[in-house]
This record gives structure tokens, sequence and C-alpha cells, in this order.
């Protein structure tokens, strides 16, 4: 919200909840759980019976439910749309954007406490001094992590989803997440993306090269590839 107050500019961002199912009492009381974590951090939710779950979403068959944990302040993003805007904003605040930029590595040392810290990111266009960098490269961020000589624990995996017809009844309906199902259903315009993921995936192992982007700040470098922007610098 505060980005799209700032350029003016349109994030992709809709906020129509979230709301993640309990099929048992396990389930259920780990949601419980986790909404009186969330107080802790100021993180509206609500643990819902399948009655007042069934007014929120009337189109969910809750028959062989437990009840619901449900975070209204949860949404949808679009990557592209959420890419652009903060590319407009870093900009503004004095950043260079290059575009087509592919870091070929990134210059280490050691400080007096013989800790490794950031020193360059090299790039077929020239050195760039930095003590700081931020890995955005989304699925690409493991290749990127080993040019500093740090492991980052991800994985590419193969991935299944399907996008349905019109629903009539469908709009500003809440994303869906069944933890013990492995099954998610986010809201696409009027349409729902229905994805799961499977007890045995498969792996990439190799991930083909996508196009890469930086931005050159005072005190940092940021990095990232493709369409991957969106999830990891709104959390940086």
């Amino acid at each position: 919200k505060d980005l799209e107050e700032e350029t003016g500019l349109h994030t992709g961002w809709i906020q129509n909840g979230g709301l993640f199912i309990a099929s048992n009492k396990q389930r259920l009381d780990e949601y419980k759980r986790l909404m009186s974590l969330g107080k802790v951090y100021g993180i509206e939710s609500h643990v819902l019976s399948p009655a007042e779950t069934k007014d929120l979403y009337p189109l969910m068959n809750v028959n062989d439910l437990y009840g619901t944990l449900y975070v209204p302040k949860d949404g949808t993003m679009d990557p592209a749309g959420t890419c652009t805007t903060l590319a407009r904003a870093a900009t503004a605040r004095g950043a260079t954007v290059i575009e087509n930029c592919p870091v070929t590595g990134v210059k280490v040392r050691e400080d007096d406490l013989g800790v490794r810290r950031v020193k360059a990111v090299e790039t077929p266009h020239g050195t760039i001094e930095t003590p700081c960098v931020v890995n955005c490269a989304g699925v690409w961020a493991t290749k990127l992590g080993e040019m500093a000589g740090v492991k980052v624990p991800l994985i590419a995996m193969h991935h299944a989803y399907v996008v349905t017809e019109r629903i009539e009844g469908i709009q500003n309906m809440p994303n869906v997440r069944d933890h013990d199902a492995s099954v998610y259903l986010r809201l696409q315009g009027d349409a729902l993306s229905v994805g799961g993921y499977e007890q045995n995936p498969v792996f990439w192992d190799e991930v083909s090269r996508g196009r890469q982007c930086l931005i050159s700040l005072p005190s940092a470098c940021l990095i990232w590839t493709g369409m991957f922007l969106c999830n990891t610098l709104r959390e940086q």
C-alpha cells in the first residue's frame, strides 16, 4: 500500500484474504497456536467454525471441516506490476537500474575477525564496489550465492497448476490453502488457479538462465532474475 501511494503506480496487490483449512483436530489446534503467535507480531487472524467459514466462502463445502484460520490482510500480488513499481521507486530515490546486466562474480574479503564480507559485484559492464548484496534471484539464488561462497537452501522443482473457467461468485473470495492435502486455490480474476505439491517431487538440476537486472544503490546492490523479484524483495 505504501509503495503504491509513493509511486502512484498500481502494484498489482489484491488484498482478498487467506483461508487455511483444518480437516482434522490436530491441524485446527496448530492454527489456534498460529493465531496466538500472530498477535505477538501484529498479524490479524481469526479461527472460524465451519458455519462461519461457509458465511465467508459460500462456494465451499464445509461438511468435513473442523474449522479454518482466516487472515484478512493476506492477498495476491502481480509480479510484473510489483517489479515495475519497485524499480520506479528505487530510481526516484537515486538508484540506477541496469537491465540485461548479468552478474559474473561476487568479490569477498575477510575482515579483522575473519568474517567473509562482500567487497564488489562483477559484471560485463564493469565492477561495482559495494559492502552489501541483496540476493533477489529467485530460483537462481543458489547460483548467485555460490559466487560469494554462500549456500542458499533452495532448489527448483516441477510444479503443475490449472486455471479454471470463470466461476460466478468467486470474485474477492480468499485464497485457500489445505496443508494436509498440499493443495492451494488462488484467486485469478474471476477464476481460480489450482495447484498442489506431491510427496515425490521432480527437481530441476539445471534451470535455464533468465533475464537479469541490477539495481545499484549508494549502500547496496540488488540483483534479480526474471520476474522473481516480488516476494523476495518485499521480505528484505
